[in-house]
């Protein structure tokens, strides 16, 4: 039994892919006091070493609206039609999917003092910065929501699918996450490489445009197309625009496809992680 709960926790597979991805499952679920400590004093680093505290985490993203507001419809004079909901609608649910990618990558990296002290199930360290991303997304909802007293009219009965929108989001981000995290631990300019990777995403999703121009855009240009229909968080970015803004139903089908093309690639992070695992404190 002992040996069994010492492979547990430095994280060595010895019961293939299946029993390997059970096993991981199981123990986080029994270090759930421990995820949601750290995702705790996550967010409580995050927001509480500011002289505004905690309302940063609203402040930060009505700022980051204010700004691409003023850049795209305002220098570029190309807004939509109540454009500040159109872009909050995308921006929010990007700027947590960036975020969480950002503080995950460096996750592992920086607790490596206490992962030489304490023995305990790494994989919960990329989970706790999702985890407190997730934290900084629900606080700019109170911005959000507040553009519902100015464009009132965009407010409709589809605004409570964001859960299930938000649901298939978590989903993509959890296998970059983990994957991420990993690899950051041997290739440290990995969250440099990240940067650079998400702006170009960045610029082929629908955030400061809708997915009709973007695909206009790109339509000349194959390859660049490509990154646009095989980029999970454009059709995600699109179903969070279509129940925020436009008041419509979100293309289930596609999230749908979206959900399900991220499961086998969430097992294979998982699997991956738990194989560099017994490296890491070796490496750090």
């Amino acid at each position: 039994m002992a040996s069994s709960s010492h492979r547990l926790t430095v994280g060595r597979p010895a019961l293939g892919p299946v029993g390997t991805i059970r096993e991981t499952i199981k123990s986080v679920v029994q270090r759930r006091r421990l995820l949601l400590y750290l995702t705790i004093a996550r967010v409580r680093k995050d927001g509480g070493n500011t002289i505004i505290g905690n309302f940063w985490l609203i402040l930060d993203p009505a700022l980051q609206l204010v700004i691409y507001y003023f850049l795209v419809g305002i220098v570029f004079n190309r807004p939509q039609p109540d454009f500040p909901l159109f872009l909050f609608a995308a921006i929010l649910p990007w700027r947590w999917f960036t975020t969480a990618l950002s503080s995950a990558t460096e996750s592992i990296r920086a607790r490596n003092k206490v992962m030489r002290q304490i023995a305990f199930p790494q994989i919960v360290l990329p989970l706790s910065a999702i985890a407190a991303s997730g934290t900084g997304f629900l606080f700019g909802l109170i911005p959000l929501f507040s553009l519902y007293l100015v464009y009132t009219d965009r407010l409709t009965i589809w605004v409570t699918a964001l859960p299930l929108v938000a649901a298939v989001q978590i989903l993509w981000t959890l296998p970059f996450a983990i994957l991420f995290s990993a690899i950051s631990v041997f290739v440290r300019d990995i969250g440099n490489f990240l940067r650079h990777a998400l702006r170009l995403l960045f610029y082929v999703s629908p955030a400061l445009f809708s997915y009709e121009r973007i695909e206009g855009i790109l339509g000349p240009n194959p390859p660049a197309h490509l990154l646009l229909d095989l980029n999970p968080m454009a059709h995600i970015l699109t179903a969070y625009r279509n129940i925020l803004y436009e008041g419509r139903a979100a293309d289930w089908g596609v999230l749908l496809i979206v959900a399900l093309a991220s499961i086998p690639f969430t097992i294979f992070s998982i699997y991956l992680f738990r194989r560099l695992a017994p490296s890491f404190v070796k490496v750090l």
